[in-house]
This record gives C-alpha cells, sequence and structure tokens, in this order.
C-alpha cells in the first residue's frame, strides 16, 4: 500500500496534465487518471517488474483517453441523430403511442432485473453517471458495476429483439 502512495504521489500530477493536454477538461482527466490507478491497484499482482513501469502507465493513460474521445464522438453522433428523430418523431401520432408503449414495455422488463442489477442501470442511464462514480457511490468495485451494466442490457436486448434500435433510443431519452 506505501508502495501504490508513493507511485500515485509520482506520476498523478505528470498523468494529470498529459491527459488534460488530449481533453481539456480537468474534470475528465481527474477521472481517466483515477480510473488508471484503480486499474493498477487491481492489476497489480499481474505488473511485469522487468517491463518499464512508466511505460505501462503511459500506455494505459493513452489507452484510457482514446476510448473517452472515442466514446464522445459516439455520444455526439449519437445525441444529432436523436435530436433529428425526436423532431420526425413527435410529429406521428403512431409513433407516438408505439413510443409509450414501448416505454412502458421497457419499463416492465427494468422491474425484472435484479434489484441492484436495476439501480445500476438506472444510475448509468437515466443519471447519467459514470462507472467509477456508480462504483463509489454504492461501494462496489467498477467491475461489478460493468458486469451489472452490461448483463442488464444484455437482458433488455434479449427481450426487446427486434425493436432493439428503437429501445435504445428510447432507453436513452426516457429512462
Amino acid at each position: 500500500m506505501v508502495a501504490f502512495q508513493k507511485i500515485f504521489v509520482f506520476y498523478s500530477e505528470t498523468l494529470f496534465h498529459f491527459t488534460c493536454s488530449y481533453l481539456k477538461n480537468t474534470g475528465e482527466a481527474e477521472e481517466i487518471v483515477q480510473d488508471v490507478f484503480l486499474r493498477i491497484w487491481e492489476k497489480r499482482a499481474e505488473i511485469d517488474l522487468e517491463k518499464s513501469f512508466k511505460s505501462f502507465l503511459y500506455t494505459m493513460t493513452v489507452n484510457k483517453v482514446l476510448n473517452h474521445l472515442k466514446h464522445q464522438v459516439v455520444r455526439q453522433k449519437y445525441e444529432k441523430y436523436l435530436n433529428n428523430f425526436n423532431h420526425d418523431f413527435s410529429e406521428s401520432p403512431e409513433a407516438q403511442v408505439h413510443y409509450k408503449e414501448l416505454g412502458e414495455r421497457i419499463e416492465g422488463l427494468m422491474n425484472k432485473l435484479p434489484e441492484q442489477q436495476r439501480n445500476i442501470f438506472s444510475l448509468s442511464r437515466q443519471e447519467g453517471l459514470s462507472n467509477s462514480e456508480i462504483s463509489e457511490k454504492l461501494g462496489l468495485s467498477i467491475r461489478t458495476v460493468e458486469n451489472q451494466i452490461y448483463r442488464a442490457g444484455k437482458f433488455l436486448k434479449e427481450q426487446l429483439k427486434g425493436e432493439y434500435l428503437f429501445a435504445l433510443l428510447l432507453l436513452a431519452h426516457l429512462l
């Protein structure tokens, strides 16, 4: 634990500035640096001491930054699509009825999820919390949060089958 604290103190500020240079957002940079160190703590037994720790650390950070940037691009495209979809969608009474029915169906399916899984999924999709925020809020590991979100999404996808794209839009917008 002491060694980990020393590593954190030694590298965290440099990694933070490195991450900020890409993201231009201190909150997101702090979250990524925290995620990197959390991942290091979780994988500490698997770290190869024969290889450069600094290279390992920066590689992990770069990968997290790139994943974050890719996710932002996807989210922006999705939001643009959703805005266009909502405009077109709001004009059709039939679509509004289908939208309402699907919303009720999703709500029923959500109630079938185990309580913890439902809470985690709701925090992620309704409140827009990150996995690390959910982990901290509920006192669970990030891996548990990720698994529960994955399982809830898989269950809903299987139950909604052909209506999956439409349901995704609804989940992102209504829930």
